[in-house]
């Protein structure tokens, strides 16, 4: 379990490795209803389009980000932000590799602590996206993040863009 207290900025995250395949892109285009032929039609996305084979999507790939975030913080931890840049494509037959670290760390109040992240993912060993996320962490009471109504929910803008 992830102990707020004990964190430090500069903390490295455990990475996430994903070998990339047609149907993790395709799956995750299906899901989020994008239609585009650059994201399942190989022959399309090389003659049309210009690029190595189909690409993941923006939606596929926050959706990564996200998990390589929960995965870390775990269940009592919120995303208040997510900000990311995709810079390369990536394509099937890739090894995917989510990093990062704790950029910046602010206090609410006893019960909430701000944690800014600063996030890449590489496709094999290029740099693809770079993104930075605010994550709400408890400090002493499970939820606390999870509890606060609209009025209250203010996500910290801790890390520069993406």
């Amino acid at each position: 379990m992830l102990n707020v207290n004990e964190l430090q900025v500069g903390e490295r995250i455990p990475e996430l490795i994903v070998d990339v395949s047609t149907k993790t892109i395709v799956m995750g285009a299906a899901a989020s209803r994008d239609w585009q032929p650059l994201h399942h039609d190989p022959g399309w996305a090389i003659s049309e389009a210009g690029l190595p084979g189909i690409i993941m999507n923006n939606y596929t790939q926050a959706g990564w980000i996200s998990r390589f975030i929960t995965d870390w913080c775990g269940p009592n931890g919120r995303i208040g932000r997510l900000r990311f840049k995709m810079q390369k494509p990536i394509c099937p037959g890739r090894q995917m590799r989510v990093e990062g670290h704790v950029a910046a760390i602010d206090r609410d109040d006893d019960a909430l602590c701000w944690v800014g992240l600063e996030l890449t993912v590489h496709a094999d060993d290029v740099l693809a996206t770079t993104a930075t996320a605010t994550v709400a962490l408890p400090v002493s009471e499970p939820g606390a993040a999870w509890r606060r109504g609209d009025g209250h929910w203010q996500p910290r803008d801790l890390c520069p863009r993406a």
